[in-house]
């Protein structure tokens, strides 16, 4: 068998995860113990293994970006893929296929990437293993033309419905397999904690119970039964881990953390991934307080393979191997880099990806005796289980379901892509019920960069790694087909307009601020009952995202407060943005705010109808919005003793409804003297409250359960989100909302950074709403 290497542990993680994950066990037909996980090697794949040669175990090892075998005009150099087949025995190629402004849709794709396997497996080897091909599709298959795009993490997290995370990624799994692809760099589960970092909107948002939910929905919807169900792919937990903390909020700079942070904010997320069956990982590109992620025994073999369990297949980030040598500089050569992050760990693949260097220098750490048969066997065992589960050992597996094809970009996939936007869109300010519209309003005035256009509506990783809108800097890429399936702001409002309601668009300024016809706008304002200023950011993804500035471009502070103070009309702001930057006085300039994050194409018909009071908003902020440029690293969880002075606390959102919270009791009995007990080790009970509509609007209401200690051994959070629950109430009725609590909801990591359930004794808090119960822990 396998042997895998066991050692002290040093590290430990929070323990309620299972509880989580049984608190929201069903999604689509199956239970939550009906979805497959990754389990022991089965005796074929060891048999394989024995019978490989060296190089074809290494070559499995390694994957390698699809531009080595493309040439310029998007044709696949035959005589490539072949020279890598038979020199090294790629096992692997990853990245989008589109070139020079084409547009590939999954017969396109498919295509491509069935010919590539079939050039690998004429190559004669011992085994004719096909490779496995992996993408970023992380809302929406949206590498592939003509599919669905969704929202962004960032918007599911703000819906606060894990049922769109699981509907959005199963989805996604179809059309992606319909590509010939089996495998999703999704979902993204790390925490962002610096509000400057570029890839917030790619997260969740920064509440690891929140953060653990929707991933472990995703990775459902992802996977199912991807062992036998054709339609799934192979879902990726990434980045683990640490890598939302930027010391600096630039991304891929260095992350200065405690362990214990690691622990009981940082880890939970990943841990639930785990235990929802996730079958592969990816570390991150930083380094954790000096010690590169890609090359740390103590995270990715003690905390993630034994703590944590992890039976998956674990893949590097771009080029992360290399930057051991090259960026991280903790390798004096390419190849002890290679040593580091293979014989220390427990990396499975390196994406290497632009050159072999990882093949020849693992070649030569064999023949030095530096990395043994044993670890390469390990690695190996887990990538030929992987391709074996998701069906590309069996005959004909690596061919795509052309049936498939036929579903993408269908209507019904349009739906849940608009009702996820819908639920995502965050009422932040309405001053006066300036929203909805009123019916006196007749004349409507768009104006702003992101009204009128798709790439700001879907941000990064949409057509094109940095997105597909005209401003970004990469060059122009070829969305025709991307901005003929959607709906912008504009659009949305034309269409969504009750009866002689007239809307127009003036774009007013770009995304810089930078005045076009301001002047003309004001003087035309006059005009218009109500004004919509839609504004945000450029489109960016990762790198090119960085900023030193987290406030919104002063030129579009300055146009909004022109407009404000020259006209008196309601003046309504919509926010389109992958993270929360400061809004300085356009928070005062503003009747009403309406966050929409990142919805996607269709999100310009969400806006318009909650605009209009067609849809009542019920998105509830998934982070927390700084109100002062220097508070990059402002969260929710901070410690309460830590100043706190934010513009908007993390679940903030208002509602077209008016909902109020009574009647909190446990065990039937309301609070009182004396407290109730929760033992430690006994099991959960049910705490109630009663959420009432007191409007005449029916309304759907986040209800977040969050605990608190007001006293323990380390310095306790302010509070911390333990459950939620999103429930529809109809106008003047009341729903009774249920959540189960324990004492292990209190659980953190004690002074030692050891003991991970460490429970102090003493009284805490439930806290919903408005309401609490007090309890007194007994260990």
């Amino acid at each position: 068998m396998i042997s895998i290497t066991k050692s002290i542990l040093i590290l430990s993680l929070v323990s309620y995860v299972t509880a989580i994950l049984n608190d929201h066990h069903t999604y689509g037909t199956l239970e939550y113990n009906e979805y497959d996980r990754p389990e022991p090697i089965d005796l074929d794949i060891l048999d394989m293994i024995d019978k490989m040669t060296v190089e074809e175990k290494i070559g499995q090892m390694t994957q390698i970006n699809q531009d080595l075998v493309l040439n310029a005009d998007g044709r696949l150099n035959r005589t490539a893929v072949e020279y890598y087949a038979k020199n090294y025995y790629v096992g692997s190629y990853l990245n989008q296929l589109a070139r020079n402004g084409d547009n590939y849709d999954s017969a396109d794709y498919a295509k491509i990437i069935e010919e590539i396997q079939e050039i690998t497996l004429s190559v004669n080897s011992t085994f004719k293993i096909p490779i496995i091909y992996g993408l970023d599709h992380i809302h929406g298959a949206h590498y592939v033309a003509n599919t669905t795009i969704f929202p962004h993490g960032i918007n599911i997290a703000a819906s606060f419905n894990p049922e769109l995370a699981y509907e959005s990624a199963s989805i996604t799994a179809r059309d992606t397999r319909a590509a010939g692809v089996q495998w999703t760099f999704a979902p993204v589960l790390d925490i962002p904690v610096s509000k400057q970092w570029p890839r917030v909107y790619e997260n969740y948002g920064e509440d690891p119970h929140l953060s653990s939910i929707l991933g472990a929905a995703a990775i459902r919807g992802y996977q199912g039964k991807y062992k036998s169900d054709r339609t799934k792919v192979a879902a990726c937990m990434k980045h683990f881990i640490a890598y939302g903390a930027p010391w600096s909020g630039q991304d891929r700079d260095s992350t200065v953390v405690s362990d214990r942070t690691v622990n009981d904010y940082f880890v939970p997320g990943f841990q639930a991934a785990i235990d929802a069956g996730v079958a592969t990982a990816m570390e991150s590109y930083i380094d954790v307080n000096g010690e590169p992620v890609v090359s740390s025994n103590k995270y990715l073999q003690k905390l993630l393979r034994e703590k944590m369990k992890f039976e998956g297949m674990l893949v590097t980030d771009w080029k992360e191997i290399e930057n051991l040598h090259t960026t991280h500089r903790v390798a004096a050569t390419h190849k002890e880099a290679v040593r580091m992050a293979i014989a220390d760990t427990s990396i499975d693949m390196s994406m290497v990806p632009q050159d072999v260097i990882f093949f020849d220098s693992m070649m030569e750490l064999v023949k030095d005796g530096r990395i043994t048969m044993d670890r390469i066997d390990e690695s190996v065992a887990r990538l030929l289980q992987l391709k074996k589960d998701v069906g590309l050992l069996e005959t004909d597996g690596w061919k795509a379901n052309r049936d498939l094809q036929k579903l993408t970009g269908n209507a019904d996939d349009v739906e849940v892509a608009l009702n996820a936007a819908r639920e995502s869109l965050t009422l932040l300010k309405n001053e006066n019920n300036a929203l909805p519209l009123s019916k006196d309003v007749k004349k409507i005035l768009v104006i702003g960069p992101t009204g009128n256009n798709f790439g700001h509506l879907s941000g990064g990783w949409t057509i094109d790694w940095q997105g597909p809108t005209d401003d970004h800097w990469h060059g122009k890429v070829n969305d025709s087909q991307f901005y003929e399936k959607g709906i912008s702001v504009i659009k949305g409002m034309q269409s969504s307009a009750p009866d002689g309601v007239q809307v127009e668009y003036m774009n007013g300024f770009d995304i810089n601020g930078v005045n076009d016809n301001m002047d003309e706008v004001i003087e035309l304002s006059k005009d218009f009952d109500a004004v919509v200023v839609c504004i945000g950011e450029h489109v960016y993804s990762e790198l090119p995202g960085n900023i030193h500035d987290i406030r919104l471009p002063q030129g579009q502070v300055d146009q909004v407060a022109k407009l404000s103070k020259s006209t008196d009309i309601p003046l309504i702001t919509v926010l389109l943005e992958g993270r929360p930057r400061v809004m300085d006085t356009i928070q005062e300039d503003s009747d009403a705010i309406l966050l929409a994050y990142l919805p996607g194409p269709w999100g310009g018909k969400a806006i318009a109808e909650v605009l209009f009071g067609q849809v009542n908003p019920s998105g509830k902020l998934p982070y927390t919005y700084p109100k002062y440029s220097g508070d990059v690293n402002l969260n929710y969880w901070r410690p309460v003793s830590d100043v706190w002075d934010p513009l908007y606390e993390f679940g903030h959102g208002l509602s077209y409804s008016k909902f109020e919270y009574n009647n909190i009791t446990y065990l039937g009995q309301e609070n009182q003297e004396p407290m109730q007990s929760l033992v430690v080790g006994e099991p959960e009970k049910e705490i109630v409250v009663q959420v009432t509509n007191n409007s005449p609007v029916d309304g759907k209401e986040t209800v977040l359960m969050y605990v608190k200690q007001p006293f323990r051994r380390v310095t306790p959070p302010a509070k911390l989100l333990k459950g939620f629950k999103k429930v529809f109430i109809p106008a003047g009725e009341t729903k009774e909302v249920v959540f189960t609590v324990n004492a292990e909801l209190f659980q953190y990591t004690g002074v030692d950074d050891i003991a991970s359930d460490t429970i102090d004794n003493g009284p805490v808090k439930v806290l919903i709403g408005e309401q609490e119960f007090d309890f007194n822990i007994v260990n």
